[in-house]
């Protein structure tokens, strides 16, 4: 036999009940929305730094090769280096007519 009460006091009960289901399932939500939310956000900040770290690598590529570039320059500088005296523009052209 189950102790019963007053049918008022039933739906007084009831209803504090369904109010704490209520209030948590609403807390929940709350929570659950929260976290998605701080997901979400460390998600972008891990594709940011993953996007700068690819920035990084291509900058570096750049500096390496523009350096590479600059020595084989000076190289090919070095090799091709006139041994006589250099003349100017003027002083070819007056060969050339004299």
């Amino acid at each position: 036999m189950m102790a019963s009460g007053t049918p008022d006091s039933q739906a007084r009960f009831g209803q504090s009940v369904k109010g704490l289901l209520t209030e948590k399932v609403n807390t929940c939500g709350t929570d659950v929305i929260a976290l998605t939310k701080q997901v979400l956000k460390g998600s972008r900040s891990s594709e940011l730094l993953g996007q700068a770290a690819r920035n990084m690598v291509l900058q570096e590529d750049a500096i390496l090769h523009s350096e590479d570039a600059r020595s084989y320059s000076e190289e090919c500088r070095t090799v091709i280096r006139p041994t006589g005296p250099t003349e100017t523009s003027l002083e070819i052209d007056w060969h050339r007519r004299g």
